[in-house]
């Protein structure tokens, strides 16, 4: 996966957005540095239908972050993705 990679919008509904990783090594070390940066971070579960040979944690941030916290990740060299939830059409 590509440092950076985002095929979707930034951010999921209700204000937040989750960061994926290939391994639990980079999930980790991605978690420490967002916190280490002073922004808010919770490592929750992978999401229900992402890729299954992505690693089994993410890291979700607010939506206000999300340009700030990709940056971050990008200079570290941190490879992720970016999840969007697929929005039901009405």
């Amino acid at each position: 996966m590509p440092p950076g990679s985002d095929n979707s919008s930034t951010s999921s509904p209700g204000g937040r957005a989750i960061f994926l990783f290939d391994t639990t090594h980079a999930a980790m070390a991605a978690e420490q540095l967002v916190i280490d940066a002073g922004f808010w971070c919770d490592v929750v579960p992978r999401p229900p239908g992402t890729m299954t040979s992505l690693c089994g944690l993410a890291i979700e941030v607010t939506a206000v972050d999300v340009k700030d916290v990709r940056n971050l990740l990008i200079s570290e060299g941190i490879p992720f993705e970016i999840y969007q939830p697929e929005v039901e059409a009405h």
